[in-house]
């Protein structure tokens, strides 16, 4: 009986040596005046001592999850979505283990934005004949490429989608 109890007590003690926190995150909504979620709104938080830089988008129904962040602080935590002021919060402090949430509403701005112009252009890589993947192997990767057996196997391996003694969907 006491064995078993010993057993328990250190299977216990060392899933509690393994499940230690060392993190912080932030969480939350960002909505706009009219409480409308915005999805697609960019998170960015710079970590000021270090310079690190974490930065996610909101989902389909607003939110936004920024995890694995240094403990402390401070942070400044910038949110944009085009056609609406960005939002900035500065002095953010995380504490270890707790997420801090942020519900944020963002106003809406009075600017005409520009017009777009996309152009385009018939030649260049992609066209109508070529429809696959595919891997270019000149003279100068030929002459640089270890080889064993001077087989064809050893310049093959280059195609990721060669396999073995599978070249050009033929088994030689």
């Amino acid at each position: 009986m006491k064995r078993i109890l010993l057993f328990c007590l250190l299977f216990i003690s060392t899933l509690a040596v393994f499940s230690q926190v060392t993190t912080s995150n932030i969480k939350g909504l960002i909505t706009d005046p009219d409480g409308q979620p915005l999805p697609g709104a960019s998170v960015v938080a710079i970590h000021s001592p270090t310079g690190t830089k974490y930065g996610t988008a909101t989902n389909f129904d607003g939110r936004f999850n920024l995890l694995n962040l240094r403990v402390g602080g401070p942070y400044v935590i910038t949110i944009t979505y085009v056609g609406f002021q960005d939002h900035k919060l500065t002095d953010v402090y995380l504490e270890l283990g707790k997420s801090e949430t942020l519900d944020i509403s963002l106003q809406e701005t009075s600017e005409q934005l520009g017009e777009v112009v996309v152009t385009g252009d018939a030649t260049g890589t992609f066209g109508k004949d070529r429809t696959g993947a595919e891997t270019s192997v000149g003279r100068r990767e030929l002459t640089r490429l270890p080889t064993i057996s001077r087989s064809a196997q050893d310049f093959t391996r280059l195609e990721p989608t060669a396999s073995g003694g599978s070249f050009a969907g033929r088994n030689d």
